[in-house]
C-alpha cells in the first residue's frame, strides 16, 4: 500500500508543472491559436481553401507572399508581393495591421496587443500550411 501511495505521489508531482500551465512551445499553441484566431480574425477570415469573405482566406498562407489569394481581389494597398508572411512579418502585421501596410482597410480592427495571443495564431495559421 505504502509503494502504491509513493508512486501515486511521485507521478502526480511529475506532470503538476504541465497541469500547472507550463506554458505553449516557444512557437505557440496552435489548439489555443484557433481559439484566438476565432477571437480576432474569424469576422473577416477563414483558414478553408478558397473561402474569400470580406477578408482573403488564410488557408496556406503562411510562406506565401501578401496579396496573392487566388479569388481575392480586395486588397488593402501596401500588401505587395514584395512581402511575405513569415512568423515575423505576421507578428507585425497582427499586432498593428498599419506597420505593414499603412492604408489597409482592415478597420476597425486594430490589432492584438498580446504578443502570446499573436504567437497562438501563429502557430495555427502554420499548421494551416499543406503539407504540415
Amino acid at each position: 500500500m505504502r509503494t502504491a501511495s509513493l508512486a501515486l505521489i511521485l507521478s502526480a508531482a511529475w506532470a503538476l508543472p504541465a497541469a500547472a500551465g507550463a506554458g505553449p512551445a516557444p512557437g505557440g499553441d496552435a489548439s489555443k491559436g484557433q481559439i484566438e484566431f476565432n477571437n480576432h480574425c474569424r469576422t473577416c477570415h477563414t483558414v478553408n481553401e478558397g473561402d474569400n469573405r470580406l477578408g482573403p482566406s488564410l488557408h496556406n498562407i503562411f510562406g506565401s507572399p501578401a496579396g496573392q489569394v487566388e479569388g481575392f481581389g480586395n486588397y488593402s494597398g501596401g500588401l505587395t508581393s514584395s512581402i511575405t508572411w513569415d512568423e515575423e512579418t505576421l507578428d507585425k502585421f497582427i499586432a498593428n495591421p498599419q506597420s505593414i501596410a499603412s492604408n489597409t482597410t482592415m478597420t476597425p480592427f486594430s490589432g492584438v496587443e498580446d504578443a502570446e495571443t499573436r504567437k497562438e495564431i501563429i502557430q495555427y495559421l502554420k499548421e494551416q500550411k499543406e503539407g504540415s
